[in-house]
Parts: structure tokens; sequence; C-alpha cells
């Protein structure tokens, strides 16, 4: 019995603290933890989930399910990691069990406005939008005119993503002419659904003119909208809406290819964005900034907005802005021959494209009007076919520097040795007194030397040298010695060979000849070569550049004019 007694008591124990657990708020605290999350971005999201997590364990299951379609949306937005199955079979669970009636239509139009954002923020348009239109029916059955004109204009938005335009179009002006009715209802709220709708409207009319930019009443009538806003004080009257109506304008005249009005607004929306610290505007502002720097041509300003945006690129979640920003990057560098930066980029742009599906592929080429046919691994090759042209290129060049520096240096310095041998030949022959650097004033101590010298000497002065047949053996012959003897001893005296010694004499013979005797000048080639003892015009022209450094022709051309 006391057992039983026990267990009893334990029993309802247990069911005290259950029950106490799961009702001890009350219906204003509750109110209270939900608005914890409307005000998120100013509390934190931290502690926007404390409140929810606090709201989720509610036995009131209205405010159950709100909690945990807020707490997946958060998570979601942040890109936190959520268990989508869990929250997904909980929230559809639990609204099974709220009845639909007019006290609940409020509670689950927010229900429904979250589920249909978190679907959004997935990028899952058609449940979104499923969402949406069950909110706006539980806003239509409560007459709650502020939630009516929040989910028309969320409505708007999504058939702009869906790309049903008209549709779009048609939701955004049914909000605005319900704004202006309700103006006195709204009170304080007017300003702010009217901002957002001016704005949306004015983003559908930018997206009509995306697809037929021939109708320019559509970019009109985009700008009118935004300009409505800025013009008026109450509507931007925090540097965040402000901005983004810079935001707005700069991307409409970036449409109308007005770039210079885009680039003005594109930088004032860039300087209110940074003051407010927001960076996924600042990342699509440098984007949009370097992109019409880049179609007019200013290269160095494209590239550092393409530069700002990619920093900003925090996430690793890929978007057309991102890939096409790679894109954009390579383009440049290869305009500018930067060829190492040029195949980064492109290499960075192939990796993120390859990583989308085909169908965000098409969407991609078809958004940023890219050639369907384009090859992206063609481009690598092209790229790198450049880097080696050009390296190769510029190899070519310097060696052809290098050969031509090297040429002009030996000619230059041929031509001097030419010109200062020329001139001491025209010094040494004009004077008819020359006379040769004769052996007869060698005087050597060996009498077998001195024998073969006085005979060269004499061969010097009969101009015996200028015979056809004269050579090493019949020299020898002359003077009565051998031939070993003759040939060592003008290497010893004379310091070179029978055959440099036979030509000097024979060039320096003619070099005078010409100098002193204007007939002989007009002399053919060949007969002045036969003067001078040699065959043919050929080999006597040959030597004669040896050991002047000019031919025959140039030494006469050159006397003429100074004679």
């Amino acid at each position: 019995m006391p057992k039983q007694l026990s267990i009893l008591f334990l029993t309802i124990f247990n069911l005290t603290v259950c029950f106490s657990q799961t009702n001890k708020y009350s219906s204003i605290e509750l109110e209270n933890f939900k608005s914890k999350f409307y005000l998120n971005r100013k509390i934190g999201i931290d502690s926007s989930l404390y409140y929810m997590d606090k709201l989720s364990q509610s036995d009131n299951i209205s405010y159950k399910t709100f909690a945990y379609a807020a707490i997946e949306y958060l998570k979601t937005r942040e890109k936190q990691p959520v268990d989508i199955n869990y929250y997904k079979n909980t929230i559809q669970s639990s609204l099974l069990n709220i009845p639909e009636t007019k006290q609940n239509y409020s509670m689950l139009f927010d229900i429904y406005i979250l589920l249909g954002n978190t679907n959004k923020r997935r990028n899952l348009i058609k449940p979104a939008l499923d969402h949406y239109l069950k909110a706006e029916n539980y806003a239509l059955q409560s007459d709650d005119v502020e939630r009516i004109i929040k989910i028309k204009g969320n409505i708007a938005l999504i058939y702009q993503d869906m790309d049903e335009l008209e549709k779009a179009l048609l939701k955004g002006k049914e909000t605005l002419a319900l704004l202006e009715e309700k103006k006195q209802v709204l009170g304080n709220k007017y300003l702010t659904q009217k901002y957002k709708t001016e704005l949306n409207l004015g983003a559908i009319y930018t997206t009509l003119y995306k697809k037929d930019t021939l109708n320019h009443k559509f970019i009109d009538s985009a700008l009118t909208h935004y300009n409505k806003l800025l013009k008026n004080k109450d509507l931007n009257n925090e540097d965040y809406y402000t901005a983004r109506i810079y935001y707005s304008l700069g991307t409409a005249y970036s449409l109308k290819k007005e770039y210079g009005n885009a680039n003005m607004y594109l930088d004032k929306s860039l300087t209110l964005f940074k003051k407010v610290n927001s960076l996924s505007y600042l990342y699509k502002a440098n984007y949009n900034s370097g992109y019409n720097h880049f179609m007019s041509n200013d290269y160095d300003k494209a590239k550092k907005h393409f530069l700002h945006a990619l920093n900003l690129k925090k996430d690793t979640l890929l978007d057309y802005n991102y890939i096409n920003t790679l894109n954009y990057l390579s383009k440049i560098y290869s305009q500018q021959k930067k060829i190492d930066s040029a195949n980064y980029f492109l290499n960075s742009f192939l990796k993120a494209y390859s990583k989308m599906s085909t169908k965000e592929r098409q969407q991609f080429k078809e958004a940023y009007k890219i050639d369907k046919e384009t090859d992206f691994k063609k481009k690598i090759h092209k790229l790198n076919k450049q880097t080696y042209l050009y390296t190769l290129l510029i190899s070519i060049l310097v060696l052809t520097l290098i050969v031509a520096g090297i040429f002009i240096i030996k000619n230059k310095r041929e031509k001097n040795k030419a010109k200062s041998k020329l001139d001491e030949l025209l010094a040494k022959h004009s004077n008819s007194e020359y006379n040769l650097n004769t052996s007869n004033r060698i005087k050597i101590n060996d009498e077998q030397h001195q024998q073969i010298i006085d005979g060269l000497f004499k061969i010097e002065k009969n101009h015996y040298y200028l015979k056809e047949d004269f050579n090493l053996y019949n020299a020898a012959k002359k003077i009565g010695t051998n031939t070993t003897y003759l040939s060592n001893v003008i290497k010893k005296y004379k310091k070179m060979s029978f055959n440099d010694y036979t030509n000097e004499l024979r060039i320096d013979y003619i070099a005078k000849l010409l100098t002193n005797d204007k007939k002989i000048r007009s002399y053919t080639t060949q007969a002045i070569a036969e003067i001078a003892g040699y065959k043919n015009a050929k080999s006597f022209t040959r030597i004669f550049k040896k050991y002047t450094g000019i031919t025959p022709y140039q030494f006469i051309e050159k006397i003429n004019k100074e004679l």
C-alpha cells in the first residue's frame, strides 16, 4: 500500500510540473515573446531565437506553431543549419490543430506569410506563392487592412520572381490604390507601406523594361516611382531607405545605358550603404558600378568595384552577380594583357559555373545575354595561347634587339676601323716620295738571316712580288735560300706568314698607285687586280677589303672625292 501511494504521488507531481511548465505564460507574455521576432534586426538574431524558443514551449498551439515557423525562417535567412523535414512536419501537423475561426485568422496569416518568406528564401517560388495566397485569404477574411496591403506587396514580388510581370503589376497597383484609400486607417504605417509599394512598382517596371527595351514607357514609369520617393522626405527619412532609392535609380539608368547617371546614383548609394553597414547592398551596388564602368570601357574603375564586390562575398552560396564578376574580371585582365590574372579569374569562373545546374546555367546565360554557344574552355585555351605568343613575341623582340645591337656595334667598329685604315693609307700614299718600310733598315747580327732580309729588300724594290708566278718557292730560289728558312725569317722579322707578306706588299703598292694615278682609277677592277698580281677581280676584291676595310671601288670613290 505505501508503495502504491508513492507511485500515485509521483504521477500527480509530474503532471503538475508538466502542467506548470507548459502553461506558465500568460497571453500578454506570449504576445510579448511573439513581438520579439519582429524586432530581430534591432535586438539581434540570437535574442529573437531565444524568445522564439521560449514561445515554442507554450501549450498554446497557435503561438507554438508561429514560434516554429519563425525559428525556421530566421535560421534560413541567416544561413544557419536547419532540419527542414523536422520543421515542415511539426508545423504542418500543428496547423491542423489550429481552428479556422475569426480569432485565429491574424495568427494564421502571420504563420503562412512566414512560411512563404522561408520558401522564397530557398527559391521555392511556387510553394511560397501558395502560402502567400493562403495568408491573403486570412487577411481578407479578418478585414485587416495592414495585413492585406502587406501580403499584396509580397504576392506582387513573388509574381515578379515567377516572371508573371503583368500579375505583379496588377497586384502592385491594387496595393497602391488600397494604401491611398485606407491612408487614415493606417496612420503612421502608411508611410512605410507607401515606400515599399512605390519601390516594388518601380522594380516591376524595371523588369518589364529588361524584357522589352524598346518600350521606354516601362523605364520612364520606373523612374517616376523612384523620383517620387526621392522627392518625398517623409518616405526616405532614413539613410537605408534613401540608399535603396539611389540604388534603384542607378539600376534603371544602367538599363538605359546612361552610365554616367547610373554611376552618380550608385556612388551615392554606396556611401549610404557603407554608413548603415548594409553588406548585401554594398555587394550588389559594387557589382552594378563595376558593370557600368566596364561598359564605359573604364577598366581600372570597373576592376576596382568588381574586386570590392568579391571582398564583400563572405558566404559560399553562388549567385549570378558573383559568377559574372569573375567573368568580367577575366575579360578586364585579358584586355590589360595580364594573362596570369585573366587565367586565374577565368578558371574561378569556370569552377563556379560548373557547379550550376543545367537550368541555372540557361538562366544565367539569358540573364547576362551570354551567347549560348560560348565555349568557355576555348577562352582558357585562347588565353594560354596568348600567353605563349606574347612571351614568344617578347623573346623574339628582345633577341632581335640584341642581335641588331651587336650588329650595329660591330658594323660601327668595322666602319671606324676601315675609316682609320683608309685615312692611314691615303696619308701614306698621297706622298709621291713614299718608301716602304724596307728590309734594309733592319740590322741583323745573324749573317744568314741578314742575307735573306737583303734579298727581300731587292724583291720589294724591283716589285717582283707583282708577278703572277710569285710564290714562296720562287722567292726562295731568287734569294738563294730554301723555303723553310725564308718562311721562318719572314715570320720572325715581319711577324706574318709569306702569303700575308705578299698580299700586304701588293695591296700597299696598288693603293699607292690608285692614290697617285688618276688614269689607273678609271680601270676596271679586273685590270687593277692584274696590275697587283692577282688572276681575277673576285679574289683581289676580297683581299683588298680584308686589308683596307673597303672594296677597291669604294676606295677609288673616296679618293676621287677628296683629291
